[in-house]
């Protein structure tokens, strides 16, 4: 465990200091319609300066001065947008132990993310020396893949037991710094500090744990600068614990509907048998719950193609209601990625909230790229503005017609170099 703690402080010290590329010349994409991220913001005819990496400017027009020693991109016809985020992935849970294979596999999921216009992703919990591996080969730029931000799963002793009763090969799960087993025994300070430790951004709040262990992590995890992302329903806690906890989004929509069973807690078994045999949403504790959401800024992370694909229809009832009350969303998978190269299932997902959950277009947008960067506690990205990455999509469509156009970009634009076209 030292050897580990040794890797994981090195790999995250280096973060920093990886080699950056030649920017020096500065990229003017020039003259497209400029769609900014936020749903609010009316799109415009303009040029944007790229230089270092960042957005210098967004320009109404652009004067033949600051054109000079610029590479500049005709985009006339063309549609610009941030670079996407899937807020809800897992690229390390599988079976690791043959390291060269499990590489190449990412290798070819990360390039195909990139390829189908996604610079972000939020890594909700795997084994964290092989994500921080990618991540700083991303930023050192060794591999070509997107930005990778992950979790630590926090979960009780009853979980754990069941993972490591199917998982014979992995007896530690539950005494890592990213797979952590709370109890009300357990030391929440030094459990989250571990965490981060390990060079997570967030706690995932997971399973088997009561409110007032779900409050304990969370005002401990803000505390020391961490995100908290939970599941919708932890058991035995209910949905409107995780809310009141202040936990920072929430996923899986289809799971708020335990909000509907009576009582303080949730039994996990009898929940689901309910479920099974057709439980009905209780509006009046759904919404109570939602607004609860609202108040607190808490993010849906819906997942309604992961629900669709396994017969929760609730899932899209829930999510077009929430959009109607005026909770925010991200767009997460939790689904199987490609390694060729095939349509992401993140596009399905944006389908979707748009055809089914009375989203538009430019709010199914919104939901990718600022509100994604939001959640995930990133400021630097998410929109088309000053001062902000120059991770951009190029495209020949406009998005507010058809979402499928976002996911074949004439070119990707990552830290203001080009990395696919």
């Amino acid at each position: 465990m030292k050897k580990i703690y040794l890797m994981l402080t090195l790999l995250t010290a280096v973060s920093g200091l990886c080699c950056a590329q030649n920017q020096a010349k500065k990229l003017i994409l020039k003259n497209a319609t400029i769609i900014d991220g936020d749903a609010n913001v009316k799109p415009r005819i303009g040029s944007i300066i790229i230089e270092n990496g960042l957005i210098k400017g967004v320009y109404d027009q652009l004067s033949k001065v600051k054109e000079k020693d610029a590479d500049v991109v005709d985009c006339s016809g063309k549609f610009i947008v941030p670079g996407m985020m899937d807020s809800h992935v897992h690229f390390a849970t599988g079976n690791l132990s043959n390291i060269k294979k499990a590489r190449l596999n990412t290798d070819s999921i990360l390039l195909n993310f990139v390829r189908h216009g996604v610079t972000t992703v939020r890594d909700m919990t795997g084994n964290a020396p092989y994500l921080a591996h990618y991540k700083n080969d991303i930023k050192a730029g060794k591999v070509i893949g997107p930005d990778i931000y992950y979790a630590a799963q926090f979960a009780g002793p009853a979980y754990f037991k069941l993972i490591t009763k199917f998982k014979k090969d992995d007896q530690d799960v539950g005494n890592t710094p990213w797979y952590k087993t709370i109890s009300k025994q357990e030391n929440i300070k030094q459990a989250v500090e571990d965490a981060k430790n390990a060079g997570v951004t967030g706690i995932k709040v997971y399973s088997d744990l009561n409110k007032t262990l779900i409050n304990g992590i969370t005002k401990e995890a803000h505390k020391q600068g961490l995100m908290v992302w939970a599941h919708a329903a932890v058991f035995p806690a209910k949905p409107i614990d995780v809310a009141l906890a202040g936990v920072n989004s929430m996923s899986h929509a289809s799971d708020l509907i335990f909000q509907s069973i009576k009582g303080d807690t949730l039994n996990s078994s009898v929940a689901w048998a309910k479920l099974n045999k057709g439980l009905k949403i209780d509006s009046a504790a759904c919404d109570q719950l939602l607004l609860e959401m609202k108040k607190r800024n808490i993010y849906l992370d819906p997942t309604v193609f992961l629900s669709e694909n396994n017969k929760l229809k609730n899932a899209v009832l829930i999510t077009k209601r929430a959009h109607e009350l005026g909770v925010n969303m991200v767009t997460g998978t939790d689904w199987f990625y490609p390694t060729k190269n095939e349509n992401l299932p993140l596009m399905y997902e944006m389908k979707l909230l748009a055809e089914k959950c009375g989203m538009s277009n430019l709010e199914v947008l919104q939901a990718a790229t600022m509100n994604g960067a939001k959640v995930t506690g990133l400021s630097d990205r998410g929109v088309v503005r000053k001062g902000k990455k120059a991770n951009l999509l190029i495209l020949n469509q406009d998005p507010r017609l058809t979402l499928e156009t976002l996911f074949s970009p004439e070119k990707v634009i990552k830290d203001g170099d080009v990395i696919h076209e």
